[in-house]
């Protein structure tokens, strides 16, 4: 049968595999299928058994479904069927294997549960976060008028009192009330309107190393893993960079504060299938950005992106957030997670098929 016949299946998200009814081997596979590891490249698969992937114990278990589904010339559903690859690695999936015995075919789904429950979780984080944004700056904008009152009476006092301790501690205060002011003036001030147009991510990666000066310190080991076959990026270059910057410079303050031999890595890849804000995505470019410090705090890993949330002693927590939104300008998302010791902050920007098909490689 020709595969030009299950083109439609590759609209969907749901993972379609097709098989011959008679020995169970490889017919056609669907991108979502392709992208979730059932196989890189499924020519090399052709006419081969789908269970080569699998280690023995899942593979039997798919070879008894398969039968049970052609003896009752019908479908058979597993739900949490957890599929475990001979790479080792796992993921849970609901599967429906469904025979057709008019048309001697093998129709297999698959729906990732791990990917539902990203969904979830993407649009209640997105919800929670834009509804502390909005508080942060309904506080900040009742908080800027009462620092122009302290800052003027703390000048008023500094011309009327001029011995020592007095002038000290009215320093202080103005000091302070500058630095509160700056920090609800960030909060305040919209970002400004994005100038789209194509770029070059891993030139923007070599500039953004060089503004945060990565390299220019010598006792952090900066690892640089990059994948040219990513596409130009559409979006506005400056803000893209800013937000690198701010996400780089935590992670260089993080290591070289906390590990003896710090380590920064940026790695950049494609994804495939990746949720953001409830929408899976079908085709990402990934940037990962990995350090060796002490991680985040428990405490506040919840609210990392929250404004005025920070885990430095004299942070101000408006860095990560201003990053999340200008990410967010791009349609992309950003997260963070601790993994063998190090603290990783990915963040994915969709790519359309226009960006893959018409522009040059980075």
């Amino acid at each position: 049968m020709n595969s030009s016949n299950f083109q439609a299946f590759d609209n969907l998200n749901t993972e379609v595999i097709i098989l011959d009814g008679n020995n169970f081997s490889l017919l056609w596979m669907n991108e979502a299928a392709k992208a979730a590891l059932w196989t890189h490249d499924s020519s090399k698969l052709s006419g081969k058994k789908i269970s080569s992937l699998l280690d023995k114990k899942t593979r039997d278990q798919i070879d008894q479904i398969l039968l049970k589904s052609k003896k009752k010339s019908g479908s058979v559903t597993r739900r949490d069927f957890v599929v475990v690859y001979q790479s080792g690695n796992s993921r849970t999936i609901d599967l429906t294997i469904t025979f057709s015995e008019k048309k001697n075919l093998v129709f297999i789904e698959a729906v990732n549960i791990d990917n539902l429950n990203k969904i979830i979780d993407s649009t209640r984080n997105f919800s929670t976060q834009k509804i502390a944004a909005g508080l942060a700056r309904t506080l900040a904008h009742e908080v800027k008028n009462p620092l122009s009152g302290i800052k003027g009476s703390a000048q008023i006092l500094k011309s009327k009192y001029e011995d020592d301790f007095s002038k000290k501690f009215l320093k202080i205060i103005e000091e302070e009330t500058d630095r509160l002011n700056e920090i609800v003036t960030k909060i305040l001030t919209p970002a400004k309107k994005p100038t789209f147009e194509y770029f070059n991510l891993h030139e923007s990666l070599q500039r953004v190393l060089a503004l945060s000066s990565a390299e220019s310190q010598e006792n952090i080991m900066i690892e640089r893993d990059y994948d040219p076959s990513i596409p130009e990026i559409y979006g506005d270059k400056n803000l893209f960079i800013q937000a690198l910057i701010n996400i780089t410079q935590n992670a260089i303050h993080a290591c070289t504060n906390f590990a003896k031999e710090p380590c920064l890595q940026i790695q950049t890849k494609i994804s495939y299938r990746q949720p953001i804000n409830g929408t899976v995505h079908k085709t990402l470019a990934e940037i990962i950005v990995r350090d060796n410090g002490p991680g985040v705090s428990s405490e506040i890993k919840d609210q990392i992106f929250f404004p005025m949330i920070s885990s430095k002693e004299n942070g101000s927590g408006i860095g990560l957030s201003i990053s999340q939104d200008i990410i967010r300008i791009h349609g992309g998302a950003i997260s963070f997670d601790r993994k063998d010791n190090q603290t990783i902050f990915s963040i994915l920007i969709p790519i359309s098929r226009k960006n893959i098909d018409g522009v040059q490689s980075a």
